[in-house]
Formats: C-alpha cells, sequence, structure tokens
C-alpha cells in the first residue's frame, strides 16, 4: 500500500468555506428556481417486471432513474390469484372419517359374502356406499334382489310359498352352521350334507337344529333294526362300511343325499341278500353291483330270484353236467346270459330224459308220499 502523507497546514481555509457558500446558494437558488424539485427530489416508485423468466423490482426515482432492483423469484412461483379451493382441516377430517367409515362396511359386508359362498358383488356395494348406505345390514338388504344372492338364499323362495317368514342372511347361514355342527356330533360322514343345496330343503321345511338330531337318531335306530340279512350280506362284501355304523345311519336319513358309492354298495347287498335267500346263489359284491349297473333294484332282483328258486335243483350240478358260474346262473336267472339259459335247457332235457327211463336224477323226497324231485322241478 502507498503511503499518503495528509498535510493539513497546506490547506486554504477560506479558499474552501468560500466555495461551501457558492455551492449551498447554487441549490437554494434551484429549488427557488423549481419548487417541482424541491418537492419531489426524495421521491420514489417501484414496478415489477419479468426478465429472463425472472421476477424484479425496480425502484426508480421521480425523473426515472432506477435506484435499486430485487429479484423476486422466478415467474412460475407468483401466487395464483384464484381462489383457493383447498379443503379446511375440519372438512378435510371429516372426508376423512366418511371414507374410512366406507372402507369398514365394505370390509364387514364384503367379509360375511364371501364366507357365505357369494363372490362378485363388490362393484354392487360399492355404488350402494356411493350412494350413502354405510349400515352393514342395509347394504344387505339392498343387495337381496340380486341373482346371486336369490340363488344363494333360494330356500327363502320356497318358505314364503309356504307361508313362513323369510330368514336373514345372518340367520340363514347360522342354521347350515348348526346343522353342520349336529352331524360332526353324530361323526356322520364328511361329505354328507356339506354344501348348501343340502342343507335347502331342511330350511324350506322349517326344520329346527334339533329335529335335524332326531331325524339323526332315527337312522341309527333304522340301522339297529334293519334286515340282518342284507348287513350281514353288506359286511360280507364291504367290511369297511358295513361295520361303520354311521355311514349306514347317513344312507337311511337320506339315501338321495348319502354318497353315491354308499348307495351302491347298500343296493348290491340287498340284491345279495336277496339272491342268498330266495335262490340260494352265493355271489359276491362284483356280481351284485353289476345287477345294480344294470338297473335292477332289490326288489326286481326278488321277484328273478323266487323264479330261480322254483327251479333250485337245475341250478345244481349233478355227475358229469357242464359247470355253471355263480355270475352264469345269476345271468340266465336274469335272462341277459343266453348261453348261460342255453346250458340251462339243456341240463334239464338231459334231466327229463333221464328220469322218463328212471335214471339216477330221479328220486323219492319224502315230502309227501308219491312225490318225486326231478332236479327241475317237483313231479307227482
Amino acid at each position: 500500500m502507498s503511503n499518503v502523507n495528509f498535510n493539513l497546514s497546506n490547506l486554504d481555509f477560506d479558499a474552501l468555506e468560500q466555495s461551501v457558500r457558492e455551492v449551498a446558494t447554487a441549490g437554494r437558488a434551484t429549488e427557488t428556481q423549481d419548487p417541482y424539485y424541491s418537492q419531489n427530489r426524495y421521491r420514489t416508485y417501484s414496478e415489477i417486471v419479468e426478465r429472463d423468466g425472472r421476477r424484479i423490482e425496480v425502484i426508480k426515482d421521480f425523473n426515472g432513474e432506477v435506484r435499486q432492483e430485487t429479484d423476486l423469484g422466478p415467474v412460475e412461483d407468483t401466487p395464483d390469484d384464484t381462489p383457493d379451493d383447498t379443503p379446511d382441516a375440519a372438512t378435510l377430517f371429516a372426508q376423512q372419517q366418511a371414507a374410512q367409515r366406507q372402507e369398514n362396511a365394505f370390509s364387514i359386508v364384503n367379509t360375511f359374502l364371501q364366507r357365505a359362498g357369494l363372490q362378485g358383488l363388490e362393484a354392487q356395494i360399492r355404488a350402494l356406499l356411493a350412494q350413502g348406505i354405510e349400515d352393514s345390514d342395509a347394504i344387505l338388504f339392498n343387495l337381496r334382489d340380486t341373482e346371486q344372492f336369490r340363488t344363494r338364499f333360494k330356500a327363502n323362495t320356497a318358505r314364503a310359498a309356504k307361508g313362513l317368514p323369510e330368514l336373514d342372511p345372518a340367520t340363514y347361514i347360522g342354521l347350515e352352521q348348526q346343522y353342520r355342527s349336529v352331524l360332526v356330533a353324530n361323526r356322520l360322514p364328511t361329505d354328507f350334507y356339506d354344501s348348501p343345496d343340502d342343507f335347502q330343503k331342511l330350511i324350506e321345511g322349517d326344520v329346527s337344529p334339533s329335529e335335524f338330531q332326531s331325524r339323526i337318531n332315527e337312522g341309527f335306530a333304522r340301522v339297529r333294526d334293519a334286515d340282518p340279512q342284507v348287513l350281514n350280506t353288506l359286511r360280507q362284501f364291504y367290511p369297511e362300511v358295513g361295520n361303520d355304523e354311521s355311514a349306514l345311519a347317513a344312507y337311511f336319513i337320506d339315501p338321495v343325499r348319502a354318497n353315491t358309492v354308499l348307495q351302491r354298495q347298500v343296493e348290491a347287498a340287498r340284491i345279495g341278500a336277496r339272491g342268498r335267500e330266495q335262490a340260494g346263489f352265493q355271489f359276491g359284491a362284483e356280481t351284485a353291483e353289476d345287477l345294480v349297473a344294470r338297473g335292477y333294484t332289490a326288489e326286481q332282483a326278488q321277484a328273478a330270484f323266487q323264479r330261480a328258486g322254483q327251479l333250485a335243483g337245475l341250478y345244481q350240478e349233478m355227475g358229469g353236467e357242464e359247470m355253471l358260474t355263480e355270475q352264469q346262473k345269476v345271468g340266465a336267472a336274469f335272462g341277459f346270459d343266453v348261453q348261460a339259459q342255453q346250458a340251462l335247457e339243456r341240463r334239464r332235457a338231459q334231466r327229463v330224459a333221464e328220469f322218463a327211463g328212471g335214471g339216477a336224477f330221479a328220486r323219492t323226497t319224502g315230502a309227501t308220499s308219491g312225490t318225486v324231485e326231478t332236479g327241475v322241478g317237483t313231479a307227482q
């Protein structure tokens, strides 16, 4: 830095004072000559301009000369003069509460419908909520006319036709659950009455859970009082079923609802029992099930076995005769095994010829005097 020496002893104070007076006099002269200048020389004004994407506040004096510029920020940050539509805190809270209530109602109703086996109603639930219906019971009430709802709770239609009151969904499903509990308590097969359709008739008939229990008790009683010959045959044909009292009770409670396999097995046992009883046939489960598959009932089979029983001797082989299996004998008795029928006819003809010649096929039975068993029937 340079060294500056201020020497005040050489300063002409008289000349300096004179210069100051001249400047002051000149200023007062200007003010006197231009009153406007005297009044406004300290006044300024500002304006906001946009320059290069920025808002600039420009301050000028009364002569238009720029005194100061201030950067106010980007043009896009300019406050919007339009009214503020943002909800206040109270309104926002109320909106949030309403949205939460609707979600709660949707969750309650949709969960209930899912458990009831009703799907595909979400859009209808949302539509009802949009209408301001937020009570879960009211929503369910408004859904009752949908096709899905009518199908799921279709027993109500039959109840109304009988003059019985319709059941609300919760009561309806509660009844189904009580029926299931009764079935479980009695150890009935899990596939017996296991769907809403299975319980439909019970609800249509206004059957209470206690009455349902009485019907099951009756089913067990029918098992214990069933035809011993049928039960014995069932145990021989199907040991795992014949010794299962619960499965048999299910059949006696409602044969239509019972397992289809069990239906076939019970019917086969009934046919087998009648075959042994009426004709002395000792065929097995396979032959009995074949008759069931051919459409024969136990009652129809009994008539065929009775006819075969009247010719029991013909179905029993004697020395040197062609052997027939039990299945062939059954086929001949029912008429669907033509070859077996022809074999029996040959046997009958041979025996008649032997009898006519006094052969070994004729013997006195001793039943009555002069009665003779020919092996093809009884002759006098």
